[in-house]
């Protein structure tokens, strides 16, 4: 496809999929506030956030519109910036904020679990979820997000060496120059002085850090998540709850696990598998580009099996769905 025809298609794309974000997102969060049961508790203060977080990461990709591009050894985020007025620098920042968001996603999730756990288990330590002890949590997350987007600020940053290298196939496939965009990009090998590749180590440890956060939030989510599943299957011997109760913690923990499937699915796995490409040197090129899409789509979808696996939302939006086809009907 034409250079320019597929980076504008992949703009537009990423205003319908954060226009529909933002609204699928705000629609959760008034469904929390006015149709949560009142067993949900600190949970649905959780969620809200969650939901808040998503449309922060959806107004800085709306702005960012990244692209996704594959170059043998180098996988790219980059933004244009030459027909924009803000900064480049300012546009590099944004980058690295846009990137660290899947820290701070991976640790949300991690933290849902846990408090998931804690809820059905009656763990003593649900207590470091009440009043101001969230800060601790909203702290965790933050850090997760700004230690990933300061590993991409200063290891994977534009510079001369990778500009040169992406430079023909920048202008063949996107009709771009290096000096048109700004970037985050892992380039995995270097040429020393005989013209032989060798490890990029600078890019190696860069991929270590996000891999160590990727790694440590997902042993929390499996973890809590597979000693909330063990709690579930006996919850008949569970006194505590009510049999109302214990239907609504079965669909908010399904929710969450599907919820938390939804991030590997279109952001984590389709970067993996980009990763992988360029360390194995495959050129992908404008078929790298289907991650651009790929990590639009989430946020899309990360609502959606909270409003509809949780009853009382689901019957509150249905509801509405049917009630305007009613009155269109009759119009």
């Amino acid at each position: 496809m034409d250079g320019w025809k597929w980076r504008t298609s992949q703009h537009y794309f990423h205003f319908v999929s954060t226009s529909l974000s933002i609204f699928l997102n705000l629609l959760l969060i008034c469904l929390v506030k006015s149709r949560s049961p009142r067993t949900m508790g600190t949970y649905k203060y959780l969620l809200i956030g969650v939901s808040v977080f998503e449309i922060f990461y959806s107004s800085i990709e709306i702005i960012v519109s990244p692209i996704v591009h594959s170059f043998h050894t180098v996988v790219v985020v980059m933004t244009i910036v030459k027909d924009t007025w803000i900064p480049k620098s300012v546009m590099l920042i944004l980058t690295a904020t846009y990137c660290g968001s899947f820290g701070c996603f991976l640790a949300f999730f991690g933290i849902l679990f846990i408090y998931r756990y804690y809820v059905i288990s009656g763990n003593p330590n649900i207590k470091y979820f009440d009043s101001w002890n969230m800060i601790f949590w909203i702290i965790i997350t933050l850090l997760c997000g700004s230690i990933w987007g300061a590993i991409g600020f200063f290891t994977f940053s534009q510079n001369s060496e990778i500009d040169e290298f992406i430079r023909q196939d920048l202008y063949t496939e996107l009709n771009l120059f290096p000096e048109d965009i700004t970037y985050l990009a892992p380039h995995f090998y270097l040429k020393d002085k005989n013209g032989e590749k060798m490890l990029n180590w600078k890019s190696i440890a860069g991929m270590n850090g996000v891999s160590l956060i990727v790694g440590v939030t997902c042993f929390f989510i499996i973890r809590y998540g597979l000693k909330t599943y063990k709690c579930i299957k006996h919850f008949s011997t569970i006194q505590k709850f009510s049999d109302r109760s214990k239907m609504i913690q079965k669909q908010l923990f399904y929710a969450l696990v599907i919820q938390s499937s939804i991030p590997f699915l279109f952001l984590q796995l389709p970067l993996t598998i980009l990763f992988i490409c360029g360390v194995l040197d495959i050129h992908l090129g404008q078929l790298g580009g289907i991650d651009t899409f790929s990590i639009s789509l989430f946020p899309v979808f990360d609502p959606l099996p909270t409003i509809f696996v949780i009853r009382a939302y689901r019957v509150a939006v249905l509801g509405k769905i049917h009630w305007m086809f009613h009155k269109v009907s009759i119009a």
